[in-house]
């Protein structure tokens, strides 16, 4: 069993150890195409562009994409980098995000971009609310790690035992988690230990959490 909880809303150094001066600073995006929070976009392969070579670690595991795709992506680190290759038809009039969180680094020193997300909207607008929270685990009330949650603009009681999740996000080493690219509405939200990958409780061996309340998300003034 598991709790979740959930909130709504909407630099780099230089260091000198012994030798020399060691370089602190993460990679940098300094292209996209399509480009960064584009929008009209109907091109399923993506190409990001950094200022030094990369490391792409695990994309599989770390990089998660919104809305869910049920035919896993192609994400691979080349050279100086990231090339994406979306499977999954893409939906009208619906922002897509690519949430990197810590998986690329640079290939020297291994430091993290941390935190960078990626985004598209195949329609005229850009949707930017944000759900956050986190999921602890509820015999101990220590944050569980890497599981899925996820949204369902459908509010009935059933809906997450038939549909996939409509916008998705995993928990960090902290419990914590934020779902980008919301637009306006209502929502139920769910944490999910997804065992067979399609983004929707049917095995009773799957651990789930929830919470009875619908959520609104709304812009903070």
């Amino acid at each position: 069993m598991a709790v979740l909880c959930c909130v709504i809303y909407s630099c780099a150094k230089m260091g000198q150890p012994d030798g020399g001066w060691y370089d602190e600073t993460p990679p940098r995006v300094i292209k996209a195409i399509p480009e960064d929070k584009g929008t009209n976009v109907n091109e399923k392969r993506i190409t990001i562009f950094f200022d030094e070579f990369i490391k792409l670690d695990n994309p599989s595991e770390k990089v998660v994409i919104s809305p869910p795709q049920l035919e896993a992506p192609d994400i691979k680190g080349v050279g100086k980098r990231i090339d994406i290759k979306l499977r999954d038809s893409l939906k009208q009039n619906t922002t897509y995000t690519i949430d990197f969180s810590d998986a690329i680094s640079d290939n020297t020193e291994g430091n993290p971009l941390g935190n960078y997300t990626y985004s598209f909207s195949t329609g005229d607008k850009i949707d930017t609310l944000e759900v956050s929270g986190c999921v602890l685990d509820a015999e101990n009330l220590e944050p569980i790690k890497g599981i899925l949650v996820g949204l369902y603009s459908d509010t009935t009681n059933v809906a997450f035992t038939k549909k996939a999740m409509l916008r998705v996000s995993r928990t960090d080493s902290r419990g914590r988690f934020v779902i980008k690219g919301v637009a306006n509405g209502t929502y139920r939200i769910y944490a999910l230990q997804d065992a067979d990958a399609n983004y929707y409780f049917n095995q009773k061996s799957e651990r789930i959490a929830f919470t009875s309340e619908l959520i609104t998300p709304s812009f903070q003034g």
